[in-house]
């Protein structure tokens, strides 16, 4: 039930204009191919397979990466304390996916125009709302295949930290307290104090009313991977609620591309909350250390509202909003946070929740919130015994999408058709 302890992470590279559509809603899009609609290419070794973007008959090669599951099904994750290398297969297999930025498809080619290879494919994206189609190309070689050496993202363990185009993010014990916009040279000044959890509950009846906060949290760093299009980072977290007892533990994904990040987190509960908790409400806000000139926007909202450090009843209203994302308008960025939960969450309450406060909520680096921004989940009473999952997703916009529209296009994803070159 605490599973919200890390919901919300905040990753954004502001990247060049989608080559896919005019419009910038596409710009950051990740094209995933699973590797059942790559059946011509079982068994390849995966250092004898390239991705080609072709202009003017021109083929080469463009960043892309295959990640590989192991027999248990999880990623397979080369670094960090407990990495799982030892399984992988090095060649191609029906379990694994190929990703790479829709942004570096380009122009149809054909099969003269490819280099000599012992099989081809040509996979054509296809955006439904502006109608754009753009190509790339797999192909095997007969030996090792050329590489480019773009990468989009970048991870360095020692700090925990992911750096893209131009933002940096940071991580302390599994709880993010580190957002930067990239400068030319270097990262600016740390925007985030941290992410704020916060749980309330009563215990025996309602005899005990306890909270627990972020930190109650324990993290086990479990193993990492590094590839051009994504970053893959494996944590396990519990909660220490006292009395010698502690929540389930849960394990997490968290994935980090060039324009956004994926965080799913799957609870298992062998029993109800509602046997042993009651009133049960869980906080996750982002501590914002001085947004003074950005805006805050959701989709209830009709027009963004100013951050100056002062609440307002508006403000205050926001706290009564049940949206499912919400975004802050910076001068040189958008950062929109969403999160969705599954069916078997359906009867929890979501709310925003947003403050401006100068009172500190401990523990705190930066006594104040300016603003603090989240979601409150709370009525988990109907919830039952089995598999939850919640997803949070960050993106970072360029300042001039609209973030309705882009949130809105995330209802028509895109479309991927892959074919076998003779």
């Amino acid at each position: 039930m605490l599973a919200a302890g890390c919901l919300l992470s905040v990753l954004g590279v502001v990247g060049a204009r989608s080559l896919l559509a005019q419009t910038a809603l596409r710009f950051g899009d990740v094209v995933r191919v699973a590797g059942t609609d790559l059946r011509m290419f079982g068994g390849a070794r995966l250092d004898h397979l390239a991705l080609l973007a072709c202009v003017h008959t021109n083929c080469r090669p463009i960043p892309f990466q295959i990640d590989q599951r192991d027999a248990g099904g999880n990623w397979v994750l080369d670094q960090g304390p407990e990495p799982n290398a030892d399984q992988v297969s090095g060649v191609l297999q029906g379990s694994d996916l190929l990703l790479f930025m829709a942004a570096d498809a380009a122009e149809r080619g054909s099969r003269a125009d490819l280099p000599p290879a012992t099989a081809a494919a040509e996979i054509t994206i296809v955006d439904p709302a502006s109608h754009d189609i753009r190509w790339v190309y797999f192909v095997r070689y007969p030996r090792i295949a050329p590489r480019s050496d773009a990468s989009y993202v970048d991870y360095e363990p020692v700090n925990d930290r992911i750096r893209g185009a131009h933002v940096s993010l940071g991580f302390r014990n599994g709880v993010p307290d580190y957002l930067a916009l990239n400068g030319n040279a270097a990262a600016g000044p740390n925007l985030l104090d941290r992410l704020k959890v916060r749980a309330t509950a009563s215990f025996l009846w309602g005899l005990i009313r306890f909270s627990r906060d972020e930190g109650d949290l324990t993290t086990q760093f479990v193993a990492w991977r590094k590839g051009p299009i994504r970053v893959i980072r494996r944590q396990r977290q519990w909660v220490r609620i006292g009395w010698g007892i502690r929540s389930p533990t849960f394990g997490s994904y968290t994935y980090f591309y060039r324009d956004f990040a994926e965080l799913p987190v799957s609870l298992r509960l062998n029993f109800p909350p509602r046997y042993f908790f009651g009133d049960i409400a869980v906080e996750t806000v982002l501590d914002f250390r001085d947004l003074s000139g950005w805006s805050l926007l959701a989709p209830s909202l009709p027009a963004a509202i100013a951050i100056n450090g002062a609440m307002t009843p508006q403000k205050r209203a926001v706290n009564e909003l049940t949206d499912s994302w919400f975004a802050v308008l910076g001068p040189e960025i958008t950062l929109i946070q969403t999160l969705d939960v599954s069916l078997s969450l359906s009867t929890v309450r979501r709310h925003l929740l947003y403050r401006e406060s100068a009172t500190p909520l401990a523990p705190e680096a930066v006594a104040r919130e300016r603003p603090g921004i989240g979601f409150r989940l709370d009525r988990w009473d109907r919830v039952g015994a089995g598999l939850h999952q919640l997803e949070s997703v960050s993106y970072a916009l360029p300042p001039e999408v609209d973030p309705r529209a882009f949130v809105a296009s995330r209802d028509t994803p895109l479309h991927v058709i892959v074919q076998a070159l003779p």
